[in-house]
């Protein structure tokens, strides 16, 4: 993924060839929309039409809304939740016109007001208060919704229960590093309301500005299924660990945490995404306490990587599947194509850094994906080339707080 000057650049060349429209604020007439509600629809299509996935959509609504200054911040919001709505109805539902897809969405995200859907449609707005479940059924009797997912989900994820959560309001959390106490006395000070998961995870509104009250350095933005794997890591003084696709760098500084007396190696193939770990590791004290490569781990590595470790954390790049209640357009921009290229990546990825494994040492498989191609799967082909012991399988169900969902392995290589 490009870093966020790529996008900028991306959007650049987007925005040349745009032609945004105006919104001119008139009376509501007899058996018409209000024009400005009119405008968000044709707005909403207008930037769905031109949307491929050129990068995140919060970020490229961010430079839209930028190069548009005429829409406040009503605006804003009703044109994005349309928009999101519509991509959490994912690619099946396409036999329904665009327009009734931005309502039928947004309906069901329960994210725009019920005035809203008093101007759109009385009927949705009767039923405005029902339930999830009550709300889909009626859509799946009046507008032929399908609901169903197109890809097998890991044993133990009902079907009904994911799409739920993809349209769930995702919650903000934080890992406490320290000052605990300080914590919660500043955000009872500022009447902040949190809810408290257990001793070292708070969770918020998604929309919360902590650092505005807290000191970053006493914390880490990390999601509650993020923070769950690090129970299953224990570093010991001086062991060898590497963070094989260590992204920004959340759970190697979750490990540090643990015990900075480890010699640590992290690698990615985004020398971008690197300097965003440098980063961070500069702010929370750690820059001194790893090495860092620049390196393609699904091919051979022995010409960067030179020793053997005693863990090592692969934290696959997969579908990001349970994380789409907060990138729903990943969910509708997914093919089976997709999911096969990541497979084949995920297996190849963890084929070659097992090479690097000490004997008995342990290799963690990580995927925010809920599908069983990326993980199960994975796993068995890895079985039916390799000598390996598969322990600690488990999927760590976060939407039940409000956040993501992961899937994690304790992997063996016997063959030493």
């Amino acid at each position: 993924m490009s870093d966020v000057r790529e996008y900028k650049s991306k959007y650049a060349v987007f925005s040349r060839h745009f032609a945004y429209a105006t919104i001119n604020y008139q009376p509501l007439t007899n058996n018409q929309l209000p024009v400005f509600i009119e405008s968000y629809f044709q707005t909403a299509t207008h930037i769905f039409e031109q949307y491929q996935l050129q990068m995140p959509l919060h970020l490229f609504l961010k430079e839209y809304f930028r190069s548009n200054k005429k829409f406040g911040s009503r605006d804003r919001k009703y044109i994005a939740e349309l928009l999101f709505g519509l991509y959490r109805l994912g690619k099946s539902n396409e036999h329904i016109s665009v327009k009734d897809r931005f309502i039928i969405g947004s309906f069901l995200s329960n994210r725009l007001p019920k005035l809203f859907f008093e101007k759109v449609n009385q009927t949705l707005a009767s039923m405005y208060e029902l339930s999830f479940e009550d709300k889909k059924e009626f859509l799946i009797k009046e507008y032929q919704c399908n609901f169903s997912l197109p890809f097998k989900l890991n044993e133990g994820i009902n079907e009904d229960a994911y799409i739920h959560y993809v349209y769930a309001q995702p919650r903000v959390f934080i890992r406490i590093r320290q000052h605990r106490n300080k914590i919660r006395e500043a955000l009872q000070k500022h009447k902040i309301k949190y809810e408290e998961l257990n001793e070292n995870c708070f969770s918020f509104d998604s929309n919360i500005k902590l650092n505005e009250y807290l000191d970053d350095k006493d914390y880490v933005i990390q999601d509650y299924a993020s923070q769950q794997t690090g129970h299953y890591f224990s570093p010991s003084i001086h062991q060898q660990w590497w963070d094989c696709c260590c992204a920004s760098g959340g759970k190697s500084i979750m490990l540090l945490d643990k015990n900075s007396d480890i010699q640590l190696t992290v690698t990615d193939i985004r020398e971008s995404i690197l300097k965003n770990l440098h980063e961070r590791m500069r702010q929370y004290g750690y820059a001194s306490h790893y090495v860092s490569h620049t390196v393609d781990v699904s091919k051979n590595v022995s010409t960067v990587i030179k020793h053997t470790f005693d863990a090592i954390i692969c934290d696959a790049p997969c579908s990001g599947s349970g994380t789409w209640a907060r990138s729903p357009e990943q969910f509708y921009f997914f093919s089976e194509d997709k999911l096969q290229q990541f497979t084949e990546m995920q297996t190849a990825i963890v084929s070659n850094v097992m090479q690097s494994l000490k004997q008995h040492g342990k290799l963690f498989y990580i995927t925010c994906s809920v599908f069983e191609k990326e993980n199960e799967f994975v796993l068995e082909c890895l079985r039916n080339s390799m000598e390996i012991s598969v322990t600690d399988t488990c999927l760590i169900q976060g939407e039940r707080h409000g956040g993501d969902m992961m899937y994690m392995s304790t992997i063996t290589y016997n063959n030493k």
